[in-house]
């Protein structure tokens, strides 16, 4: 009877370790796994397969039903080109061109605001997000878009943040090939500037 209670209590004291491990490392690993490009992250084998366990960890809390690498790469931001965190008390103008890696442009792209929770900010406008097909463009063949709880009068694109808490925006692009996955860290990807509202 003592020898199992010994390992019942040996048993209890390995899960408890292996939780706080899990726990403490997720945070950690995300740094670790993760291709900075600017003010974006992305992990390239988010929806692979074959992807560690700390990987798999990591987008069970972050991003379910991930597609694997050659269908898609997901990249987020929750910073500003300042390096400040993305507030739904600021105003904000997220501005790009064609988002490609040299000369390969990706079959489709979205892009997307998530209050603090990971889920969609509630919109009376239904509005939720833009992508390569429904965007505006100016002349130049560049696009804005303005990140804030009310529209702009002068900007045609604009996407509700939630008021008074922490935003991500996450930018899907969909069959991008391989030389963009090859250049995660060198694509050329919009840039979020802090504004006067």
């Amino acid at each position: 009877m003592l020898i199992i209670r010994k390992y019942i209590i040996y048993t209890l004291i390995i899960i408890v370790i292996a939780a706080i491990f899990t726990y403490v490392s997720i945070p950690i690993y995300k740094n670790i796994v993760t291709v900075r490009n600017d003010i974006w992250t992305s992990i390239p084998s988010a929806g692979d397969p074959k992807r560690s366990i700390y990987t798999r960890a990591y987008v069970s809390t972050h991003g379910l039903f991930a597609l694997s690498k050659p269908e898609s790469v997901y990249f987020s931001s929750e910073i500003d080109i300042e390096e400040a965190a993305l507030d739904g008390s600021s105003c904000y103008v997220l501005s790009g061109t064609e988002i490609q890696s040299a000369s390969i442009i990706p079959r489709w792209w979205s892009l997307t605001v998530y209050n603090n929770d990971g889920y969609l900010v509630e919109s009376t406008e239904k509005q939720y997000s833009y992508n390569s097909e429904n965007i505006i463009y100016n002349s130049n063949g560049e696009f804005e878009i303005y990140l804030a709880g009310k529209p702009s009068n002068n900007i045609s694109n604009w996407l509700k943040t939630p008021s008074e808490e922490l935003f991500s925006v996450i930018l899907r692009v969909y069959q991008p090939g391989e030389e963009f996955f090859s250049n995660l860290s060198r694509v050329d990807l919009p840039i979020i500037k802090k504004v006067s509202c």
